[in-house]
């Protein structure tokens, strides 16, 4: 073995390579193999500095994501995106309502409710309507209604009207109770889905065969919405009369629509009846009501304006009404200033709430 050692090591092999036998005669490396040469300093440094900058942008993206969600969480909490069940793809309208019963505790120092219903939404609570509006493009904020003089300690209701003319939006809402004590209440898949209008929906829910789950579309950020601002909403003013028309009349007119032709997407303009009604120069709420009711949400189209001849243009702004299955009346959530109303296939009568 003596001998083998010493011409291993006489060879410039193991002995001078970087391993030697120690004292209890095992072959261990030597101690000059284990210590980095100049040139290895030089590329071991950009190394380390390289790792250093990693773990710092690593942690800060991590403390970035961490105040990014904390400020949605302030807001909604661990409220979640919801709508009904259905494949949002479809196209088709949708219309209902999302209820929730809960009980409050005494010690609360208001009652404010937090939300949006996007594209269009109707609040009511402990059976009166709050407020709503049609979001349209202006989706970034939350709507905060005080509904302190309204609210009890025991067997609240509210109840979210929401409606889509292509059946694609999104309900989110949450209750806070005081300064400190926010989304008390929040959306999420203890809310129920209710898709046909009944008269006594706002004090009770149907029967449980008429219920549904909602779809869970997330907590914010999701999908097209990114974080809400709180904003102070308008509530619905007390309705002090309603005024009929003063008259209404019948014509032929034509409606653009899209239409596939050859493969190829094309307007082309589909005749229609319609009625327009008259009332003089007014403000207030629009009132639809139906001529018959479905068992399906359905679309009616309409078109405000305040010149006569804007009645009988092709092109212009229409608007869809968009009515839940036995659902006969719907009055619009925004305060307009206009003269006539036109009902297009003639599918429903209107009056005006001021």
């Amino acid at each position: 073995m003596t001998a083998f050692m010493s011409g291993a090591n006489s060879n410039g092999g193991v002995g001078s390579g970087g391993w030697g036998v120690g004292d209890t005669g095992v072959l261990s490396p030597t101690s000059n193999s284990l210590l980095p040469t100049p040139s290895d300093r030089v590329l071991i440094r950009p190394l380390i500095l390289i790792a250093a900058a990693i773990f710092i942008v690593v942690f800060a993206i991590s403390r970035l994501e961490l105040l990014y969600s904390h400020k949605f969480f302030d807001n909604t909490g661990r409220a979640q995106w919801i709508w009904q069940q259905n494949r949002l793809a479809q196209g088709d309208p949708a219309a209902f309502f999302a209820t929730r019963e809960f009980d409050l505790p005494p010690n609360r120092t208001f009652t404010r409710i937090k939300m949006l219903g996007d594209p269009e939404y109707t609040l009511y609570f402990n059976g009166v309507a709050v407020g709503g509006r049609h979001v349209g493009d202006d989706n970034e904020a939350l709507d905060t209604y005080d509904v302190s003089k309204l609210a009890r300690d025991k067997a609240n209701r509210m109840v979210v009207a929401v409606r889509s003319a292509n059946g694609v939006g999104g309900l989110i809402a949450s209750i806070d109770l005081t300064a400190e004590f926010g989304n008390f209440i929040v959306t999420g898949g203890d809310w129920h889905i209710v898709r046909r209008w009944r008269d006594d929906l706002l004090v009770v829910d149907p029967p449980p065969h008429d219920l549904t789950k909602p779809q869970l579309l997330g907590q914010p950020p999701a999908r097209r919405w990114n974080y809400l601002v709180q904003r102070d909403a308008k509530p619905f003013a007390p309705a002090q009369r309603v005024v009929m028309p003063r008259e209404s009349f019948e014509f032929e007119t034509a409606l653009p629509e899209i239409a596939v032709i050859g493969g190829t997407a094309v307007t082309v303009s589909r005749k229609t009846h319609a009625t327009a009604y008259d009332f003089g120069p007014t403000s207030g709420r629009a009132r639809f009501t139906i001529r018959e009711t479905g068992n399906a949400a359905r679309t009616v189209t309409v078109r405000f304006a305040n010149n006569r001849s804007e009645l009988f243009t092709v092109e212009g702004a229409v608007e869809q009404v968009v009515f839940a299955a036995g659902e006969r009346m719907i009055t619009d959530e925004e305060t307009r200033q206009f003269r006539y109303v036109t009902v297009y296939d003639s599918a429903a009568s209107v009056d005006v709430v001021n």
